[in-house]
Parts: C-alpha cells; sequence; structure tokens
C-alpha cells in the first residue's frame, strides 16, 4: 500500500502538517499560553492518525461504504502521547478534542465498537516519521487495545470519575473549548484549502470604517468620537433611535480582529448583516440564526462549507447573531466549544437590550459571568439603570444632549377611540399621501384590521392607499419579501404591523397610531416615525388607550396601567430625554416586582444548572428534562410548520436535494396549537416537520385555528 491518505487528494502527512500551521496560527492570533499551544500542537498531530485503518483508506478511495471513526481510532494514541509529554494525572485536554472533533462529548459516546482495523506496518511507518522513536514506540503498543473499553470501563480515578468518560467531562471547561476550538478551525481551514487563518480575522477594519462613513459625508457626534477613543474594555451606550448608535459601537470596537454583533431577531440581524457587509465586504461578515443559511446562500445551489459552517459557529471575522445564538453556545448546544471560544475572544456587541424578557436577560447575566468576551459594549434607546446594575460596571457614553433635547414626536391619548374607528382615520392620512404605521399588540387582530383596511381602501374611487402587512406568521419567504417592500414606504402607504417592527426595521413613517403597551415598547414604535427627525414639525402619535384584552396575556395589566399614568404625566411633545426617563422610571418599578425578579433569577439559575450538569459535555436533547432547560426566551415554545399548499414544493426541494432550503417555507406557531388542535396538523416524517391545513395566505399569513370560532377569548386568540 502506498501512502496513507486524509483527503482523496492529500497524504495523512500533508493534512497533518497543514492544520498544525493553521493552529499555530490561530494560537499566535489569540495570544493562548504556552502549554495550552502545546496541548494544540499535540491534539492536530493526533486528530487523524486513527484514518491509518483498512476500512477508513479503502473508503477515502471510494471501494468501501462506512469506515470505522478515525476520531475513536485516534483517541488511545493521543491519550499515551499526551501523558508522556504532560504527565498521567494532567487534564487530558488534547485527547478529549481528539475524540470529539467530529462528535460531541457525551456518555455513551462510541459504545459498541470494537477494535480498530489497524494498517499496522503503514501507521508504525507514519508515527517513526513525525515523533521521536521512544514516542513512536510507546505509542505502537496502545493499538491492541480496544479504544471503547477504555473510555468506558469503570476505575476509581482521583477525581472521583468512574469513567475515562466521565474524566472528560471534569475537565476545565475554558481550557477544554481552546483545544477543541483551535482544533476543529484549523482542520476546517485545512481541509478548506485555506493556506491562512485570515479568514477568520478582521484586519483594517477602523480604515474600512472610516472610508464608508467619509463617502457618506457623516459627521460624527461627540459621543460617537468619545466611543472612537475608548480603551475601555466595557461599555454602556444610550442613544436615542435614529442618532447612531450601530456607527459609535463599531467606532469603539476600532480595529479588534474579531467582531460579534447580537441582536433580538432575525430581522434585525439579517439587516445589520447587509448593513455590515457593504462596509466591510461580503466574504468577511456571516450571519447566525435558525434560518441564516438562507440568506448567506442564496447566491449557491449548494453552500460550500466555510458558507455554511463558518457563520454558524462565528468564525467570520465579523459574526451578526441573534442573542439566542450566543445564550444556546452557554447552554451546550451544537458546536458550543468554538463558538465560545471565539465569543471569548471577540468584541461583543449587544444592541437593542431593552428587547429581552427578565428570564432571558437572567441567562445573559450567568453567561457574562461564566464565560465573559474580551470586550463588551451593551447599547439601547432605553438602557434602564436597574439592568446596568445587573450586568456589572462599565463606562456610560450617553448620546449628545442636543439629541436629548430633540422633540420628534407630538403624542394623543386617544382615551375613548375605538380601534376601528382610528383604523379609518389612518386610511384617510393614507389617502392623502401620508405613510402610516398602525400597529397593534396580537397577530390576529392585525389580520382582522388589515381586512377591514383592504376592503375599505378598495371601495374608494379615487387617492386609494396601499395597504400592507406584517407580523411574524408568514412564510419565512413571504416576511422577507414584505419586510424589502416597506423599507422605503411609498406616499400613500399604510402598515397594519404587530410588535415585529419594534426592533425589526430601519423605517421611517410620518403618523402612527397604536395600542397601549409596555412604555419601552411604545418608544421603539415611535422610534420608526420621523426616525431621524427628517420632517419638518413633530410626527403625530395616536396612543390608543381602549386595547384589547388580548394585550393584558402579553404585558400585564399593571404594566398596561402604569404605562398609561407615566404618559398622563409627559407633556405632549416629549423630548426624548422625557420619554427615555419616564421608561427608565417605569422599568425600575417593574424590575423590583417579584415576579420580574422570579423570571430573571430562574433564568441566571438554569444557565449555571445546564453548566454544572454537561460540564464538557453537550447537552443531550433527547432527554426531556435537558430539553426544557433548551431554551433562550420564556413562555410557550414555537414550532415551525409546513402550510399545506407548500407541501409540494417541499419536495420537489427534497428531489433536488435541497432540503436545507426547507426552512423558507415555514412559520413559527405555539406549541399548544398542535395539541389543542391535532386535527389541523399531520407529521410528515421524510420532510420532518408537520403541515398544517390552517388556511395560509401571501396576503394574510397563517390563520389562528380559533378564528372560525365566534365565542373565544383569552388566551387562545393570541
Amino acid at each position: 500500500m502506498g501512502e496513507l491518505l486524509a483527503k482523496p487528494n492529500e497524504t495523512l502527512t500533508e493534512h497533518t502538517k497543514r492544520v498544525l500551521e493553521r493552529a499555530r496560527e490561530i494560537c499566535k492570533r489569540l495570544q493562548l499560553q504556552d502549554e495550552l499551544t502545546k496541548r494544540i500542537e499535540l491534539a492536530c498531530l493526533m486528530h487523524d492518525v486513527g484514518k491509518a485503518t483498512q476500512s477508513f483508506q479503502k473508503h477515502i478511495c471510494g471501494t468501501q461504504g462506512r469506515a470505522y471513526p478515525h476520531a475513536l481510532a485516534s483517541f488511545p494514541l493521543a491519550l499515551a502521547l499526551e501523558a508522556k509529554r504532560f504527565g498521567q494525572g494532567s487534564p487530558k485536554l488534547a485527547t478529549a478534542a481528539v475524540l470529539s472533533h467530529h462528535s460531541p462529548l457525551h456518555p455513551t459516546l462510541y459504545q459498541g465498537f470494537q477494535l480498530p482495523d489497524w494498517l499496522h506496518a503503514p501507521l508504525e511507518a507514519w508515527l517513526q516519521e513525525i515523533l521521536p522513536k521512544e514516542e513512536a514506540d510507546q505509542l505502537i503498543q496502545c493499538i491492541r487495545s480496544n479504544p471503547v473499553q477504555w473510555l468506558h470501563q469503570e476505575v476509581q480515578y482521583p477525581d472521583g470519575s468512574r469513567t475515562l468518560m466521565q474524566q472528560f467531562q471534569r475537565l476545565p471547561v475554558r481550557d477544554f473549548t481552546t483545544v477543541k476550538g483551535v482544533l476543529c478551525l484549523a482542520d476546517w481551514l485545512a481541509s478548506g484549502g485555506h493556506g491562512s487563518a485570515k479568514i477568520v480575522f478582521l484586519e483594517g477594519g477602523a480604515r474600512k470604517l472610516n472610508e464608508r462613513l467619509h463617502k457618506n459625508g457623516l459627521q460624527l457626534y461627540d459621543y460617537q468620537q468619545q466611543c472612537r477613543y475608548s480603551d475601555a474594555s466595557r461599555l454602556y451606550l444610550h442613544a436615542p433611535t435614529g442618532s447612531g448608535k450601530t456607527e459609535a459601537l463599531l467606532l469603539w470596537a476600532s480595529d479588534s480582529q474579531r467582531i460579534l454583533y447580537l441582536l433580538p431577531t432575525q430581522a434585525t440581524a439579517n439587516a445589520m448583516w447587509r448593513r455590515l457587509a457593504n462596509i466591510y465586504g461580503k466574504k468577511k461578515v456571516g450571519v447566525a440564526h435558525s434560518r441564516a443559511l438562507l440568506e448567506l446562500a442564496s447566491d449557491f445551489e449548494e453552500p460550500p462549507l466555510d458558507v455554511k459552517l463558518f457563520s454558524h459557529v462565528f468564525a467570520k471575522p465579523i459574526t451578526v447573531a441573534t442573542l439566542d445564538q450566543y445564550l444556546l453556545a452557554h447552554l451546550h448546544g451544537r458546536h458550543w466549544e468554538i463558538r465560545r471560544l471565539l465569543s471569548r475572544h471577540a468584541t461583543v456587541l449587544m444592541d437593542e437590550i431593552h428587547a429581552y424578557e427578565p428570564y432571558t436577560l437572567g441567562l445573559l447575566r450567568a453567561a457574562l459571568e461564566s464565560d465573559p468576551p474580551a470586550r463588551l459594549a451593551i447599547a439601547s434607546a432605553t438602557l434602564p439603570s436597574p439592568l446596568r446594575q445587573t450586568l456589572g460596571d462599565a463606562l456610560l457614553v450617553s448620546a449628545d444632549e442636543n439629541l436629548w433635547r430633540q422633540r420628534r414626536h407630538k403624542i394623543t391619548l386617544e382615551e375613548s377611540r375605538a380601534l376601528e374607528e382610528a383604523l379609518h382615520e389612518a386610511l384617510e392620512h393614507a389617502a392623502h399621501n401620508e405613510t402610516v404605521l398602525f400597529v397593534v399588540n396580537t397577530v390576529p387582530l392585525a389580520q382582522q384590521l388589515y381586512r377591514e383596511a383592504r376592503a375599505a381602501a378598495a371601495q374608494r374611487k379615487t387617492r386609494r392607499p396601499e395597504v400592507h402587512l406584517l407580523h411574524s406568521r408568514f412564510i419565512y419567504r413571504d416576511r422577507r419579501s414584505k419586510e424589502e417592500t416597506i423599507q422605503n414606504p411609498a406616499a400613500g402607504t399604510l402598515l397594519i404591523a404587530t410588535q415585529v417592527v419594534e426592533v425589526s426595521l430601519d423605517i421611517s413613517f410620518q403618523r402612527l397610531y397604536t395600542e397601549l403597551a409596555p412604555l419601552d415598547a411604545l418608544v421603539q414604535r415611535m422610534g420608526r416615525v420621523n426616525r431621524k427627525g427628517e420632517l419638518p414639525n413633530p410626527a403625530l402619535v395616536h396612543i390608543l388607550c381602549q386595547y384589547d384584552l388580548r394585550s393584558e396575556y402579553l404585558y400585564g395589566k399593571e404594566t398596561l396601567e402604569q404605562t398609561l399614568a407615566a404618559l398622563k404625566k409627559l407633556p405632549q411633545n416629549p423630548t426624548n430625554r422625557e420619554l427615555s426617563d419616564a421608561a427608565d422610571l417605569l422599568y425600575r418599578h417593574i424590575w423590583h416586582s417579584e415576579s420580574f425578579q422570579e423570571a430573571l433569577q430562574q433564568g441566571r439559575q438554569t444557565l449555571q444548572e445546564v453548566q454544572r450538569i454537561c460540564g464538557c459535555y453537550t447537552l443531550d436533547l433527547k432527554d426531556e428534562q435537558m430539553r426544557r432547560l433548551f431554551a433562550t426566551r420564556p413562555g410557550e415554545i414555537q414550532i415551525e410548520v409546513l402550510p399545506e399548499q407548500f407541501v409540494q414544493e417541499a419536495y420537489q426541494l427534497r428531489a433536488q436535494k435541497m432540503l436545507w432550503r426547507l426552512p423558507d417555507l415555514l412559520v413559527s406557531v405555539p406549541h399548544w396549537w398542535l395539541i389543542q388542535y391535532p386535527q389541523h396538523f399531520t407529521p410528515v416524517a421524510d420532510l420532518a416537520v408537520a403541515v398544517t391545513s390552517l388556511p395560509y395566505s401571501e396576503e394574510v399569513g397563517l390563520e389562528h385555528p380559533a378564528q372560525a370560532q365566534e365565542t373565544t377569548s383569552g388566551l387562545e386568540w393570541i
């Protein structure tokens, strides 16, 4: 037999050398300690030695199907070499990384496998080539034992572990994630033919940002300049909507070699990804959320590895992600080790921090306590003082005073006006060429008002306004199309929407009608009208106090009543500062409530418990109890379903081996719908999704199961 192969066109020696080169480059960039660097080098040296088996060499040549798992075969050799070089009692960091570089660590990993079918002579020759003779001879003795027995045989270890797998579980998490993370990155880079690790790091970021700011003729505010020259490792940024928070955060990030930009929703992440790609270049910026591949791979029939994987694990120089993806890394979801390593060595920017429920904030607090990033900035237009106290000390930068003194809105409290009456008035304003935003708190109400508005508009003989609808129950493809359509609303547009506009879109309308909601949510809705103060006069904001009762299930009656009381104390034409102060006062009251503090502590304790239970293991989603803990948002679980009119298209994707595009056709619904209305949902095994018979249209979205019933109330209709 010829030389051992690692890839069809690459020998084991060539591949190992390339992985070592990429790993050393990454270690140098991340300024890792010498001992960790040596562990990583050992892991790279040994990670593919298990490919010296008959089954793998036949597999790589195309003459055999599945091969013996090479990571398992590599494991005993890595274990022996690490024990020799670092001592028998030292943590087996490199060994655990080698064992798990293709499969996550878990209690039953590789159980049931027998001895590898080693190619003894080629293996011995290879070991003699890359190792000193004494080490090579010792490793050769290891290939006579079954590696699975080494892993799972019960022995009493000094640390109390009963098996070697338990020892791996108890390794220092920070060190394990570093060794495994660098090994996996180096392996992916070498396998992808990248001659350098540069694609993982940002170079000249400050220069590219300055060029874009100069091209756009942007004059920086004083607070943006303060961010630019600040060397603080922790920063709070408080600035009104539309006043340049993003530019300030990027100026603070400056020449960071890695940036992780976290936002509350997929829509905000997509918009920021496109924005940053225009500044830094599309190849430098990735996006990570559950549907990110549909955005990244729009130009590909089959997206390449660095498109599919590098964004998902935060390996692009700049990654825009939802906060959920960051938290899932701390809850030990798939690829958590690489995500944790790269987050730890990144400048993390969190915008719209006000948008999260107390449970999510509790998770975030625990994540930042257990594994903080190199640098961290947290920003919002409503940055509550209790939140700053909870997430820790940092430099507070506030927008220029002239920005806080702006009066962009004129508020009218409509205490007795019905929603339907307000809707017809909004239509009239749209008919006279205004752009009007009408925001309500629930999807069924938005659908109902949209139908009424469309019917009324159709009856007009002249000045017929354009009526649009946006909410969370459209399939992803339709929602994305709608967001693009309304990005620059034409004169005479009426947009009826739900909370998705609060943090989802960089849009600016001329007039706002909104159901009563918590004050911080109202501030965000107001930020979607006269966003940059471009109108000659303050935009008119109509707050409809006769809200739909379903709003109380979402926000709580007491919070809505307190918001209304706060609004009554505000001047009709408030400054940005007055709005922010009122929101802060209300938030402080809510923050100290028993229910808020309970949820905050529950989130913090949940993440701590998951990390304690898992250690270095990946969370087992087959375990019902652990699966319940694997959630980043409180309340009901959302399930993605396929409207039945798209079933044929889904099967076409399957036939074309493009099922990765299936999420384009899915819509999220509460899990309890499937339980309470099972007649509307049918599991389809070969698509791995439930098909729903509920009515769906591109215009209105998915109907609620109870919508046909005359008498229903409360949570059923949310």
